[in-house]
């Protein structure tokens, strides 16, 4: 009974993410008070702007990590990685998708 939860958990937990792949970032900017967009060579989102994904700071502990591997990115030209988690939330203004948990993400050569 034990394995068929813990199955049943996993498997709930494995669907509720999805990684966009490697890409190359393009933009990186402000928006607002407590956000900031940045833009992908690649589509990422599942949003009408599928270029584009925002992050907001108002509540954030770990935003200064994720902002800074974006600008390293950005101007060195390395790709990144970004795991999505649900649920998926779409900017109305921009079309931009919002990364829920900004600490699932990594750089590549």
């Amino acid at each position: 009974m034990f394995f068929l939860l813990l199955g049943l958990m996993l498997a709930n937990s494995a669907s509720a993410a999805r990684s966009t792949g490697l890409v190359k970032i393009t933009y990186i900017g402000q928006y607002g008070a407590n956000s900031f967009h940045f833009r992908a060579e690649e589509d990422v989102s599942v949003c009408s702007n599928k270029k584009e994904l925002y992050f907001d700071t108002s509540n954030a502990t770990n935003y200064k990590e994720l902002y800074s591997t974006l600008l390293v990115a950005f101007s060195t030209g390395k790709k990144m990685n970004f795991i999505l988690h649900d649920p998926v939330v779409c900017d109305s203004s921009t079309g931009a998708q919002k990364i829920n948990q900004p600490n699932y993400y990594s750089l590549y050569n």
